[in-house]
């Protein structure tokens, strides 16, 4: 078998956090993005790790640059 005949699945307004949560009790590397029925998209364990650790180096740098009092450069 190479898929998963009823895979499970995600709406687009989920959050990058709720994908994971998703992804770990299921135990699954991928969810496909369903807009109704209409399949819109797929996400990886690979995309959700590359957007948390983008949003921590965010939060990171905002928070070094409060303490040294350094403008934030524009995201």
């Amino acid at each position: 078998r190479i898929m998963t005949e009823c895979p499970f699945c995600i709406p687009p307004h989920r959050t990058v956090e709720e994908a994971m949560a998703v992804m770990t009790e299921k135990r699954v590397r991928h969810l496909p993005v369903l807009e109704g029925e209409r399949v819109v998209g797929l996400i990886s364990i690979g995309d959700v790790v590359k957007e948390i650790i983008s949003q921590q180096e965010f939060v990171i740098e905002q928070l070094e640059n409060y303490i040294t009092g350094t403008p934030a450069r524009p995201r």
